[in-house]
């Protein structure tokens, strides 16, 4: 009977461990990529009807991740969801019948869904329900309701590509990012438009930019599968081995979730096959785990390699022996040396060694088998290299060292390795990197403090005149920034565009940076070879905390670009209302002209923002001035069609009994 009681007592225990998982355990473990616990714990809290759960089930669903992949399944939840009146849900749902995914496509459930998510305030959904509710969207509408970054938003997930390119034209920045810090090329990829991606990289959309998450474009091209635009990314030269926050690369991503014809263009441009993520697990293990056969077939054409059960290994002679085979194909005039090191065989890279292979032998691409191990972060297999004499100073045909390479690729082990090891930390390859440059590349603070006690040498020029401080301002945190700048870096140091560090930190927003900086510069007022100043990117990037900054450190608040233009002129052409009233407030000159004749209230009135006409008038703004073509602020109104616009103007002249002469 005390057994039945105390069996019964462990069982009812387990019973509360295993139910009492909260959903804060579920996203620490989708944190850590343990997808199949993640879903376990969701389908316990979904069957409870945990709405937030349910969602979060339906995201695993669609993404294939810890569960077999299933549109329909997540399109189950999310509806489970969304009638419990969880918003995020309800928005996902409506996209699900706009566009058909898991259900037939229905614009009338999805503006009701879209409909139901806005009332709560989601976002999104309201600009969807704009969209489906009025048709086609219109170009000036959207320029004249929302600001030019959130317009550009509007269109590509409107899917609208002309009124993408109008915007474009105007000169919305290609590159614009929303309030989380998104670049808008993301969106489009999301939205798997080919069209509206291909038109945003013509027109300069970086293809390496990096969002919150470390996340790159071709990170969720791969992703989601979509090989058109992975093949148009990396044609614009997106790099392969980035690897983001969770260390996945494009490769790691497309092998997950089985998009073999992804996988196959990442292979053929030379993805490196065995990276592994933060997990350990590589492309191929994923592959597996997620039963994708025909994948993992093409991973392990490519040199993938699953872990070998004990019933599997093969003794070290084997190994060569097999390897000896294989210097075919992938691996045609490679070594066994190589070949080994490539695929992480430890033992059979001492044996070999051993044996007396040279530990400097160069491959077509002119790697080492050190610079391959470092490439892959085989630190036990970079620590036989080293011990068996191998040059670590040896560079690639680009000029790159082993050191840089780790650097490249964030292998910190191995870095520490090779500077203990006493690789020079200030060669540089053709075009002029050190491992410096490739840390503050890679936002790597631990490996760039290392080189810094190394006192490596901080002013080398790269492509553009650019310097690695440049750079670093923009990445790294002021702690970094301010041992960089002790170390020696050339604050007043100018690009071929004739912009120092300091420019490139208010481009950055980087407020303490810029903060700091100032104290070191010797001309706030230096302009670039555009002939704009600080303040007028401060302007450009609406950043008004750095607009007072700059002002209260003395920098001329009218101090004119080129073309004639202030700061107060450029904040108005981009409807940048609250940096306005700053410069407003600063002692602006509100009537002064550019070199084709227009006054800020003109460039405001012709970026169609009331706002903004109404501050400047009050301000004092001349409504007699006139351009170079003779016309005035009334007159640009009527061609622009702002009856809004046009009516206060003239309700300003009529109070104001101000007319101009005609």
């Amino acid at each position: 009977m005390k057994k039945l009681i105390l069996i019964l007592c462990l069982f009812f225990q387990l019973q509360q461990t295993a139910f009492s998982a909260t959903l804060a355990d579920a996203n620490i473990a989708i944190r850590t990529q343990n997808f199949e616990k993640a879903a376990k714990i969701l389908k316990a809290l979904s069957r409870k009807g945990d709405k937030k759960a349910q969602y979060q089930l339906a995201v695993l669903y669609r993404n294939g991740q810890g569960v077999k992949q299933s549109p329909e399944k997540s399109v189950y939840w999310v509806k489970k969801s969304a009638k419990q009146n969880y918003k995020r849900a309800q928005y996902v749902l409506g996209v699900s019948y706009e566009n058909g995914t898991g259900v037939k496509k229905n614009n009338k459930k999805a503006i009701r869904w879209y409909s139901a998510a806005a009332k709560q305030g989601h976002r999104n959904s309201k600009k969807r329900l704009k969209i489906l509710q009025s048709g086609r969207l219109d170009t000036n509408t959207v320029v004249n309701n929302m600001q030019p970054g959130e317009a550009l938003f509007f269109a590509v997930n409107a899917n609208d590509l002309s009124t993408v390119k109008k915007l474009l034209d105007r000169g919305v920045s290609v590159n614009t990012r929303n309030k989380f810090n998104r670049p808008v090329i993301f969106d489009a990829i999301e939205m798997k438009n080919h069209a509206t991606v291909d038109l945003l990289l013509k027109y300069g959309a970086k293809v390496n930019v990096v969002d919150k998450y470390s996340d790159r474009p071709l990170h969720l091209a791969s992703a989601l599968g979509e090989k058109r635009i992975v093949h148009d990314l990396l044609k614009r030269g997106a790099k392969l081995n980035y690897k983001d926050a969770n260390g996945n690369t494009a490769l790691i991503l497309a092998a997950m979730k089985g998009n073999m014809s992804t996988v196959e263009i990442l292979l053929k441009n030379k993805s490196l096959v065995n990276l592994k993520n933060r997990n350990g697990d590589t492309a191929i293990v994923l592959a597996h785990k997620g039963k994708h056969k025909s994948t993992v077939k093409l991973l392990k054409k490519y040199g993938g390699k699953l872990p070998v059960t004990s019933k599997e290994q093969l003794s070290v002679n084997q190994k060569i022996a097999a390897i000896n085979k294989s210097s075919t194909g992938v691996y045609k005039n490679w070594t066994a040396l190589m070949i080994a090191t490539w695929r992480g065989q430890q033992d059979v890279v001492s044996s070999l060694l051993k044996k007396g292979a040279n530990p400097d032998q160069v491959d077509a691409e002119g790697l080492t088998p050190l610079m391959r191990a470092a490439i892959q972060g085989q630190d036990k297999i970079v620590g036989l290299l080293v011990v068996s004499g191998a040059n670590i100073n040896k560079v690639s045909g680009s000029g790159k060292t082993a050191l840089m390479v780790s650097a490249e690729q964030n292998e910190e082990k191995v870095f520490e390795m090779l500077v203990a090891a006493g690789a020079s930390v200030n060669m540089t390859d053709k075009s002029n990197r050190s491992a410096l440059s490739y840390a503050i590349l890679n936002k790597n603070e631990k490996l760039v403090k290392n080189l810094l006690d190394k006192n490596v040498k901080v002013n080398n020029e790269l492509v553009n005149g650019k310097s690695d401080f440049m750079r670093a301002v923009t990445s790294m945190s002021l702690p970094v920034v301010k041992r960089l700048l002790k170390a020696g870096s050339d604050l007043m140091k100018k690009d071929t565009s004739g912009r120092d560090a300091l420019w490139y930190a208010v481009d950055g927003q980087k407020y303490a940076t810029v903060k700091y900086l100032i104290r070191y510069h010797n001309d706030i007022n230096r302009k670039d070879d555009s002939g704009q100043s600080l303040l007028h990117q401060a302007a450009i990037v609406n950043n008004t905390k750095i607009i007072i900054l700059l002002i209260n450190s003395g920098i001329v608040v009218d101090i004119k670009a080129t073309d004639g233009n202030t700061p107060l002129m450029l904040a108005a052409s981009r409807q940048q209302t609250e940096a306005i009233g700053i410069f407003i407030l600063k002692g602006a000159d509100v009537n002064s002209k550019n070199n084709v004749g227009n006054t800020a209230l003109n460039l405001s009135v012709l970026a169609n923002k009331v706002e903004s006409v109404k501050l400047l008038l009050d301000a004092g703004a001349d409504l007699s001035i006139r351009n170079d073509k003779r016309e005035k602020a009334i007159n640009l109104a009527e061609m622009v069609g702002n009856k809004l616009i046009l009516d206060q103007l003239h309700q300003y002249q009529e109070k104001t009994k101000l007319f101009g002469v005609f």
